[in-house]
């Protein structure tokens, strides 16, 4: 499952209304001013008295062009609002954020989720990955080998590299390229980033159910980009 599936579901779900509603009202108004305000047979179409040389007559409505200002404004101010809390969790701070400071060697994430489907955790293990063209390279550090480690699994016939991560441990993943820009994309957990080379670019991965998924590209970077492919294991 997605780690940001359930913040993001619901925000989904309310960007679409507000966008049908929006579209319906507008659409509508559109549509009913289109009809009714079109010219009829036998009725006079110069209903402004409309004289060459004559400036035309101007009409306005002050209430009018208030409406249609401020309106807008509270519902992008709503929408940006609503949308803050699953990217501040996505992109969490790594000092004091959600889900605390580094990891101290032996202590455990404590991944927890809350009842707005947010993550926390108590603490936050770090690891490298490195893209190039056209492979993935895993490094865990310091970390035990039950948190993190770097094995092969076969993939449609060929041997990739394969990220092992322990279920209820969030990770924070440091990552780079040495050559071009790649983008990561943790099929799964639905999250990506792009890298670049000489850049350090910084993703949370929040290992909280048991799976195997791919890590994939998805920037197109070279002739074996669709074979730049690794596996990502979460045990138990």
């Amino acid at each position: 499952m997605s780690v940001v599936t359930p913040l993001y579901d619901s925000l989904w779900n309310e960007f679409v209304l507000w966008s049908a509603l929006v579209g319906a009202f507008t659409f509508g108004w559109l549509y009913h001013h289109t009809y009714n305000y079109r010219s009829k047979d036998g009725v006079d179409d110069n209903v402004d008295n409309l004289e060459v040389g004559v400036f035309p007559a101007h009409y306005d409505s002050l209430k009018l062009e208030v409406a249609w200002t401020v309106v807008p404004f509270i519902l992008i101010v709503y929408l940006t609002f609503i949308a803050w809390a699953p990217i501040d969790n996505l992109w969490s701070s790594s000092d004091d954020g959600w889900f605390g400071n580094e990891c101290v060697a032996g202590e455990s994430s404590n991944l927890m989720i809350n009842a707005d489907s947010s993550f926390t955790a108590d603490c936050y293990h770090i690891l490298e990955i490195t893209g190039f063209q056209w492979d993935w390279d895993f490094d865990c550090l310091e970390l035990d080998a039950d948190l993190c480690s770097q094995g092969l699994t076969t993939i449609e016939g060929n041997d990739k590299k394969l990220l092992n991560l322990k279920q209820g441990e969030v990770y924070l993943a440091e990552m780079t390229s040495e050559d071009v820009i790649h983008a990561p994309w943790f099929v799964s957990m639905g999250i990506k980033e792009d890298i670049m080379p000489s850049q350090v670019t910084k993703q949370w991965l929040i290992a909280d159910e048991v799976e195997d998924f791919l890590l994939l590209c998805t920037e197109y970077c070279g002739d074996n980009h669709a074979y730049m492919i690794a596996g990502v294991s979460v045990h138990a």
